[in-house]
């Protein structure tokens, strides 16, 4: 296998298309190039060659998950999603999930954490904040302790007694409001500790 040729991109001016030959093989940018000595007229048997293809791609999925982790936590599960949809190969996906959990990028125990903490200030049910996380791909168990050490049942009867101050301000109805709170995904005994509180 030689490399044929070396092209900047139309689109992208930072990166180079490389062919080898004839044929389109993979991208990189400058530095790659440089780095890994990737030039015209070079032969290359199979070992480099998927050397290369996996460098450069390795090189590009964790470029692309750092720009997503720059604008927003996210959970192991939700950027292997968005890396899958990018379509890196699984090994390469594994390769930079890894290699991020190592640095403290990607902390699902933390997320949770924080995750729990922004909704109790929204008014969150234990339940909603449950299934939410179930979503995001956090084991059922994490949630289950972090739940019970950030959110206990006790926490929640606050929760809905500041929510019913909320609705009582607009006269709603005691038949209305349970509802509206079992709706939402909190406890029915919460509900009546609640509501028993306030005498309603």
């Amino acid at each position: 296998m030689i490399i044929t040729t070396i092209e900047k991109q139309k689109k992208n001016k930072t990166r180079y298309n490389v062919y080898i030959d004839g044929e389109y093989a993979f991208s990189c940018n400058l530095e790659d190039l440089t780095y890994l000595g990737i030039e015209e007229g070079k032969e290359l048997d199979n070992e480099q060659y998927n050397y290369y293809v996996n460098y450069t791609a390795t090189r590009q999925a964790s470029d692309y998950a750092f720009k997503l982790l720059s604008r927003k936590m996210l959970t192991e599960k939700e950027l292997s999603q968005k890396l899958e949809i990018k379509g890196f190969e699984e090994n390469i996906i594994k390769s930079v999930i890894e290699k991020l959990k190592s640095y403290n990028y990607i902390n699902d125990e933390v997320y949770t954490k924080l995750f729990i903490e922004q909704r109790i200030n929204q008014l969150y049910s234990r339940r909603k904040i449950y299934y939410e996380l179930v979503k995001k791909g956090i084991s059922k168990e994490l949630i289950q302790k972090s739940l019970n050490n950030f959110y206990p049942e006790e926490k929640e009867v606050e929760i809905i007694k500041k929510i019913i101050e909320k609705k009582l301000k607009f006269q709603e109805e005691t038949k209305k409001l349970k509802n509206y709170l079992y709706n939402n995904g909190f406890q029915i005994e919460n509900i009546s500790d609640a509501l028993k509180e306030k005498d309603l």
